[in-house]
């Protein structure tokens, strides 16, 4: 098998709180049989009655039809290891016709469980019986137990220090020094693709929110929201700047020169970026991620655990069959660290041929970095004079404010007005999509805020009602309005620095009417 990307993490349960005692203990599905039901689908299991525990109980194989006319149909075999209830392990293996020729295509999926540790690695690659072409690596995406993992919010999936998801990181202004710490971490073992998206809602965070999906285990990824968050990022960027509406990607280390994409590449096809970006670190994570250590540990258990067995019978060629068993252990693990050897070294070939090929596009192109954008927000910070019209205008009228929002703002000592008029630029711009829904969005206000922006939002504000605050009228409507949804900043802070924008959801003309901009109303 030529390996053309690996992607691999260790798993453990996500717990909120450390006392909370883990699902095996409360009677539930561990962290190994999570994996088992994820990888299970690839088996069809409404089809075949396969289970997870059936492909643990013995090795086999099916053949799995093709879900699309004109697909390939796909042969799945698997392979259990079992020594003790905590040392264990699957693999699966799912291969199909490459399109056009040109070998196998081959995806590898292992779930390893050895002790308190558990970990999940894919490896696609080609069976290509020594075709000497180059392969498609630009259109391998992730395969679907993957993309289950990642969505399984009972899982923590860790690389080193590195937390694996296939979410996007928002940021605003405030949450670039964390950003900033992310890139300088020595310990990071992932790239950071870092996209500029100045308005919320638009093809630059669009492609994040893919990105993000597309590389999960490849890059962590980052939107840049909004103009003061762009203008912070870019002043402690050093000579790698961010280009607006466009995407660069920061090695670990920080040493090689980040490659960046302008915003007409972010504003074209999607799929043709995403495909570079596979190609450029699918080599990569071959060499860097090497032998799956926790599936030899647990193949190693077995083997001892055999030979422990052989060692308590009394047969005269015990001897014999353990010295065989030895050497064809040796044997087999130098074949596999040769093997190895040999992956490694086609991996940095295909290195080696994609920085010669970027060499010479740069014989014929511009590299001059990407221009420091000076351009910021007018006015004054505190004074929104003409922010309140513009944001209703960028909504499309979605976002309103109340004449006492603004009286609220003016009066104010809210001390971070940049933030709050980043917040409500967001605001403006969530309005309008929530608008274009007419408020369908498959799922909670709060959960698709936080999803596509670092604003936090609550429906309640139990603390304003009880305060009597939460109702208000507007535009000579005889039913009040309520107020209690709310965007929070500052947080868990002195009194005169928690910022808060209290606001209506009108479900009858799809709009949100604000009614306060400034602090806290309650708790001063």
């Amino acid at each position: 098998m030529q390996q053309l990307y690996v992607v691999g993490f260790e798993v453990s349960e996500e717990s909120g709180a450390s006392e909370v005692p883990p699902a095996e203990a409360r009677g539930g599905p561990g962290v190994f049989e999570r994996l088992l039901t994820h990888m299970e689908q690839h088996v069809e299991p409404r089809t075949t009655g396969l289970t997870g525990a059936a492909l643990m109980a013995e090795k086999g194989s099916v053949d799995i039809a093709a879900l699309w006319q004109g697909r390939p149909d796909q042969r799945v075999s698997w392979s259990p290891v079992t020594v003790a209830a905590d040392v264990r392990a699957l693999r699966m293996e799912i291969e199909q016709d490459l399109p056009g020729g040109g070998g196998r295509f081959l995806c590898r999926l292992t779930a390893s469980q050895h002790g308190e540790a558990t970990g999940f690695r894919v490896v696609m690659g080609r069976k290509n019986d020594g075709l000497l072409a180059p392969a498609r690596v630009e259109d391998l995406k992730p395969p679907r137990a993957l993309k289950a993992v990642m969505r399984d919010g009972s899982l923590r999936c860790t690389d080193g220090a590195d937390r694996i998801t296939a979410v996007v990181l928002p940021a605003l202004t405030a949450q670039i020094p964390v950003v900033r710490a992310q890139l300088r971490d020595p310990g990071r073992r992932l790239p950071v693709l870092v996209v500029s998206s100045v308005r919320t809602v638009g093809p630059p965070a669009d492609f994040a929110r893919k990105a993000a999906s597309r590389l999960a285990g490849l890059a962590h990824v980052v939107v840049v929201s909004g103009w003061l968050a762009f203008h912070a990022f870019n002043s402690d960027a050093g000579p790698h700047l961010l280009p607006l509406d466009g995407a660069r990607l920061y090695w670990p280390g920080m040493e090689a020169r980040p490659p960046w994409w302008e915003a007409g590449d972010l504003h074209g096809d999607h799929d043709v970026l995403l495909g570079r970006l596979t190609r450029l670190l699918s080599p990569l994570s071959v060499v860097a991620r090497g032998r799956d250590r926790l599936w030899d540990s647990v193949r190693a258990a077995e083997t001892d655990a055999l030979l422990d067995d052989l060692a308590d019978t009394e047969s005269e060629q015990v001897g014999g069959l353990l010295k065989a068993l030895d050497d064809e252990r040796a044997q087999s693990v130098e074949l596999l660290v040769r093997n190895e050897e040999l992956e490694n070294q086609a991996a940095r070939l295909q290195i080696e041929i994609a920085n010669l090929t970027a060499q010479l596009g740069a014989l014929s192109t511009p590299a001059a970095e990407p221009e420091e954008v000076r351009e910021r927000p007018p006015g004054e910070p505190r004074d929104f004079g003409s922010d309140w019209a513009r944001w209703t205008e960028v909504s499309g009228g979605a976002l309103v404010f109340t004449a006492n929002a603004k009286d609220e703002w003016s009066r104010c000592s809210y001390p971070y007005p940049d933030r709050m008029w980043e917040a409500l630029e967001t605001l403006a711009e969530l309005a309008r999509e929530w608008r274009t829904r007419r408020g369908s969005l498959g799922r909670s206000l709060v959960s698709w805020i936080g999803d596509r922006t670092p604003l936090m939002y609550a429906p309640l504000d139990e603390g304003l009602r009880r305060a009597r605050l939460h109702e208000f009228t507007f535009e000579g409507r005889r039913k009040p309005y309520d107020r209690q949804p709310h965007i929070k900043l500052d947080d868990h802070t002195t009194p005169d620095r928690v910022g808060r924008i209290y606001f209506a959801i009108d479900n009858e003309s799809y709009r949100w009417i604000v009614d306060h901009v400034g602090l806290k109303l309650y708790g001063r």
